[in-house]
């Protein structure tokens, strides 16, 4: 019953961005060739990672398929290694419980990622493929609003109906220079797919045990960070491959780059951008400890004071380098998790922000179609993802 429900709320969403889905994976397909993998050792990868899914996420993205009229195969494929082929660096800011205005946790995250020659076409935008805002319903009747990549089932950030948020950072380990893409290294996907599925649980801490738990098994496809929050406290879980650290934050301020804090060790070393984005996000936090706001993360997500180049929160690059795609703060409601909020900007945030067009906020009481369908497309990202910068 649930999978037929996941297939159908699947080919709505296949059918809402169809265009975009199938731009999307023709260009992981030929960055994947000009990275090296083949689209067979891509598919037998793929087919390896597959038993993973469940029969209800399996269904989802026979749904989009369907729905978006392209091959299952290579939808599936791209949704299962699009973050070890193109993976994102991010910037994770939040106030855990009482360090907020409210008292209630809020979170928010800088999406940013690199682009490709390849992505070239009336879908993509500057070499980049395109952010939108995302609806998922779980099995127990709840919900997940989030931001993903066109065609993915996973998230990049995004908050349940339970009140419980997550967000994904990937990590500059030096384990990374020494795995492969391989059949015999068995990852456990991409964190966008883990962040969804640990959105299932009505708490932080239940979401944080899944996915630690998950990493022990298997690890990620790449080294990284998940995020996970509730409005008392909020669980990071490092993951480089065969280490696992968890951290437990309640009624503080902190922040994640892509850079290590518990694993530090495993840092690689000589990255300025991931330095500075860490200790400028701190810094900024520690001004408004104990009476953070939405405002405030806004302000964070829109920094330009290192410049707006790699080393700033709100990063505006040239061409294929990495640069921030979109932003989202989540707003985490003890008494009424249903209520919490998730503000979303697609684009370069201290445009996006700024601009009535350029973001929305959504109630966790909201259904998918009273979603405003000009986000489920993507298409304030398209005006705003390479806008010139706005300094404060």
């Amino acid at each position: 019953m649930f999978s037929q429900m996941n297939y159908e709320n699947g080919k709505k969403t296949g059918k809402q961005c169809a265009d975009s889905i199938a731009e999307n994976i023709r260009v992981f397909f030929r960055t994947a060739e000009a990275a090296g993998y083949s689209e067979e050792a891509i598919h037998i990868q793929a087919e390896f990672m597959k038993k993973d899914l469940s029969p209800s996420r399996y269904e989802e993205v026979r749904g989009i398929a369907e729905g978006a009229k392209v091959d299952f195969g290579r939808l599936l494929a791209y949704n299962l290694l699009q973050q070890k082929i193109l993976p994102e660096g991010c910037t994770v800011f939040f106030a855990a419980g009482s360090s907020s205005s409210t008292g209630a946790t809020i979170i928010g995250k800088n999406s940013d990622k690199g682009g490709d020659e390849l992505f070239t076409g009336k879908n993509c935008y500057k070499l980049h493929e395109i952010n939108v805002v995302s609806y998922f319903e779980n099995e127990d009747g709840s919900h997940i609003v989030g931001v993903s990549a066109a065609g993915t089932t996973g998230i990049k950030m995004g908050l349940n109906s339970h009140g419980v948020a997550a967000a994904t950072n990937f990590g500059y380990s030096s384990e990374i220079k020494r795995k492969s893409l391989s059949t015999e290294d068995k990852f456990a996907g991409d964190r966008a797919q883990i962040a969804r599925d640990a959105l299932q649980h009505k708490t932080a801490l239940e979401a944080a045990q899944y996915a630690a738990s998950r990493l022990i098994a298997r690890p990620m496809a790449s080294s990284g960070i998940l995020e996970f929050a509730d409005a008392d406290e909020v669980y990071i879980v490092e993951n480089a491959y065969e280490y696992v650290a968890v951290n437990k934050i309640t009624n503080a301020v902190d922040s994640r780059s892509n850079y290590f804090v518990t694993l530090d060790k495993l840092n690689e070393p000589g990255n300025a951008s991931c330095y500075c984005r860490y200790h400028r996000s701190q810094k900024m936090l520690a001004e408004v400890e104990g009476h953070v706001t939405v405002d405030d993360l806004k302000q964070i997500s829109m920094d330009h004071h290192d410049g707006t180049g790699s080393v700033g929160i709100c990063r505006h690059l040239d061409g294929i380098q990495s640069s921030t795609q979109s932003s989202a703060i989540m707003e985490l409601n003890r008494e009424h998790p249903e209520k919490s909020l998730i503000h979303v900007a697609l684009g370069k945030p201290c445009n996006a922000w700024r601009n009535e067009d350029g973001h929305v906020t959504i109630s966790m009481d909201m259904k998918r179609e009273e979603l405003p369908e000009e986000f489920l497309c993507g298409e304030p990202y398209k005006k705003y993802c390479m806008a010139e910068p706005i300094f404060n």
